[in-house]
């Protein structure tokens, strides 16, 4: 990272949060991720990303369903109060995006965070027929009255965003960006540029493809096997973008060509690709779920690690070998 990259990276992140964040949609269990070992195996592994300097995490209220991320969170940040707390209020939850629905949302999330302000609240994603506005309006109340610390939107569509930056209130933005998906990156980074905008980024291994541990066998009884989450379009778009046959293929072929960067770098194929994100012009800080205290651990030493320019530029050359990852699309779906 330059010593420019850093100054932008500070002057857009007013909540102070540290390069890797703890992702803890994974850590809520529930019916999408499949149950947890326990939650005290969970917490080990949050616990160890902060002592290994992670200082947020990031949760949202439907995460495990019914709160059930929060409440794990909640437990793991307890006697933490320099530990930073993202969430995010969803639509269809009970007319969330309503100003009454939000502070009861509010107040639940904080009820389960055992906290009294958030550090970090997001619209999770639009609504079908409410027009952002309505919601901003009263995201940017509860951050005037210092119930929630910064504010920003997540999963949005860029008009939405422009249109919420334009009040010079846009705090962070939150996309999906990994070396596996890069179109989000293009189309956010210079929106966030020009409007001094915080840009978040979550699935930033993946799901598990950018640690090298999965392949063309690998089964799943959570959603990257295609059967459960049916419902969710996030988990049905993104078994159809990463673990459908044809689309998991495409990327073990990606991944088996990072394999040399890393093992020449000297560190884990999952942190070159950390590191090489981090490094991404725009990019302030990435969301990394797990639920493995040693992976959390190796995880938060990605902030601490520099690529050179030389090895950046041969990431990006070694994906566009004959054409087959020069273009940020994937591949199409029959």
């Amino acid at each position: 990272m330059t010593r420019e990259h850093a100054g932008i990276r500070e002057q857009r992140n007013p909540a102070g949060l540290s390069a890797i964040g703890f992702g803890a949609w994974e850590a809520g269990g529930g019916g999408t991720w499949g149950p947890n070992e326990s939650s005290d195996h969970v917490i080990r592994a949050v616990h160890a990303a902060f002592d290994a300097g992670v200082n947020w995490i990031d949760t949202a209220e439907v995460y495990g369903g019914g709160g059930g991320s929060e409440r794990i969170v909640g437990e793991a940040i307890t006697g933490r109060p320099e530990i930073k707390v993202c969430t995010k209020v969803a639509p269809e939850q009970e007319d969330h995006y309503s100003d009454k629905g939000m502070r009861a949302a509010l107040e639940a999330s904080l009820t389960r965070l055992g906290r009294d302000r958030i550090d970090v609240y997001l619209l999770h994603w639009p609504a079908e027929t409410i027009p952002v506005e309505q919601p901003w309006k009263t995201l940017a109340g509860l951050k005037a009255e210092g119930l929630v610390g910064a504010i920003g939107l997540s999963n949005f569509p860029a008009a939405d965003v422009a249109a919420c930056a334009a009040t010079g209130g846009l705090d962070y933005l939150q996309i999906q960006a990994s070396l596996l998906h890069r179109a989000e990156l293009a189309e956010f980074g210079p929106l966030c540029a020009r409007y001094g905008t915080g840009l978040m980024t979550y699935g930033p291994l993946a799901y598990g493809l950018l640690t090298g541990a999965l392949g063309p066998d690998s089964a799943f009884t959570d959603w990257r096997g295609g059967e459960v989450g049916s419902d969710d379009f996030f988990c049905v778009e993104n078994y159809a973008r990463f673990f459908a046959p044809a689309a998991r293929a495409w990327h073990l072929r990606a991944v088996d060509v990072l394999r040399p960067v890393a093992e020449e770098a000297r560190v884990s194929l999952a942190r070159t690709a950390l590191t090489w994100l981090l490094a991404q012009a725009n990019v302030t800080c990435a969301v990394v779920g797990t639920r493995n205290p040693v992976h959390a651990v190796d995880n938060a030493l990605a902030a601490k690690q520099d690529l050179s320019p030389a090895t950046l530029r041969r990431i990006d050359e070694l994906l566009a070998v004959e054409g087959a990852f020069a273009t940020v699309e994937e591949p199409q779906q029959s």
